[in-house]
């Protein structure tokens, strides 16, 4: 009997970060219970594939928590204004970021208490951001950028 129990949880668990996929009412329910709302970050998602898609550079650049760090080939690099980022644009998003933003799914995006994670491997994350010293105003920003 507990050869049997072992099989099934090793068949059931083995495998499980590539095989599941999630709902997009999943998703919502699980930002619900870490952010108290899913809609900003759907609306959020759904902006930046735009923005990126549409190359509007400028519209990319409000959609980052200053400073922004990047990590680049083993190395953190800050950017720390909208003009800054503009300037050196191609350089953070780099093709293969631009697909991995593209590609990603609502229904597999990852999310844990610090925020929301686009890419099987962290490449870009996002969050709310407060925007004044009390944290009664946020907003949903990019707040770091991994490649």
């Amino acid at each position: 009997m507990n050869i049997r129990l072992a099989v099934l949880l090793v068949t059931l668990f083995t495998g499980v970060g590539n095989a599941y996929s999630a709902t997009a009412q999943e998703v919502d329910r699980r930002l619900d219970f870490l952010f108290g709302s899913h809609q900003k970050y759907h609306d959020f998602l759904s902006d930046l594939q735009q923005a990126v898609a549409a190359k509007d550079q400028a519209k990319v650049a409000t959609m980052i928590a200053y400073p922004l760090k990047v990590g680049l080939k083993g190395k953190v690099t800050t950017w720390r204004t909208p003009a800054m980022l503009q300037k050196n644009y191609s350089s953070v998003f780099t093709p293969d970021l631009v697909h991995v933003i593209s590609a990603q799914k609502y229904e597999e995006l990852f999310a844990r208490d610090q925020g929301v994670m686009i890419g099987d491997s962290g490449q870009l994350w996002f969050g709310e951001v407060c925007q004044d010293k009390a944290c009664h105003k946020t907003r949903v920003l990019i707040t770091r950028i991994n490649r």
